[in-house]
């Protein structure tokens, strides 16, 4: 069943003891992590972690996590991304509406895929692809790895669940994660679901990050969420365990980081997407946030 959380019950957490309120949350964050290390060395011989998840979920800081946990525990971990198999984009089919795919699994080279992770597994050292987002090509030959003994695979990304993608991965040896919030937020009058969640992460990562509007991002999102529910959530629930990203603090963050958007006029009050559900929120400033918190994937340090 899906939770929520009481935006009252934060605040009244936040006015007794921030500390405590952000530190009990980066613990039971990591506390999900610590339990899914277990739970991928209790199971035979996996190669392979498939991590999926939607559009700011927090897959990049749960699979860097999860790789020193893993370390800790004495295993050999690569973390290779989904994304450096991306074909360029001047390559690729156009949608039937005529607009750029930026998102379905046919933007991936599975030829150059099945090449890397079969040379990978048979011990070669290989030089994986790496994409640059800014010029929109793949750079061959970029990335070394090789496959050790007691190594362990993390590869991240948004279809890495797909039967497409499995099939061209080399071994059947896998473990599968999907990451998410998992908790929505609520007043007496207003939800913000985790799709919305997703979304205020979005504009607050964009504004500090790609210098991208707020109306620009929102406008895009409906897209985002249709090849989300196209690609990617049919495979969610074929999975070993999920992970929920949502922490209670965060929208204090988020507002905190808005107010400074529109000191900085990056973006004006009436912009600011599911402003009724931060109102009552008190801003929580950056400063407090844990240097290996999942929240640095959404605000600018």
């Amino acid at each position: 069943m899906l939770k929520y959380i009481n935006v009252k019950n934060i605040a009244r957490a936040h006015k007794k003891d921030l500390n405590k309120l952000i530190l009990d949350n980066e613990s039971r964050y990591r506390g999900q992590l610590f339990t899914l290390a277990n739970k991928i060395l209790a199971k035979n011989n996996v190669k392979i972690v498939l991590l999926s998840g939607p559009s700011c979920a927090g897959k990049t800081t749960t699979a860097n996590l999860l790789k020193k946990i893993l370390e800790l525990k004495g295993r050999v971990v690569d973390v290779i991304s989904m994304d450096d198999f991306f074909i360029d984009l001047d390559k690729r089919n156009l949608l039937p509406n005529g607009k750029q795919d930026f998102d379905s699994p046919d933007i991936l080279d599975y030829k150059l895929m099945k090449n890397c992770f079969s040379k990978y597994f048979s011990g070669e050292e290989v030089k994986f692809p790496e994409y640059d987002f800014k010029s929109s090509k793949s750079i061959h030959n970029r990335k070394s790895y090789q496959y050790k003994f007691n190594s362990i695979v993390i590869f991240e990304g948004i279809h890495v669940l797909n039967p497409r993608v499995i099939e061209n991965l080399g071994t059947s040896n896998y473990f599968r994660i999907y990451v998410s919030p998992l908790a929505s937020f609520k007043t007496d009058k207003f939800l913000l679901t985790t799709k919305n969640l997703r979304l205020l992460r979005r504009v607050v990562r964009d504004i500090a990050r790609r210098n991208t509007s707020a109306k620009k991002t929102i406008e895009v999102w409906p897209e985002v969420v249709n090849a989300e529910e196209n690609y990617i959530e049919p495979f969610r629930t074929k999975v070993d365990y999920f992970v929920n990203t949502t922490h209670e603090y965060e929208l204090g963050i988020y507002k905190n980081e808005l107010n400074r958007f529109v000191q900085e006029n990056k973006i004006t009050m009436e912009e600011i997407p599911f402003k009724e559900i931060l109102d009552p929120i008190e801003p929580i400033s950056k400063a407090y946030i844990p240097d290996t918190s999942l929240m640095w994937e959404f605000v600018d340090k």
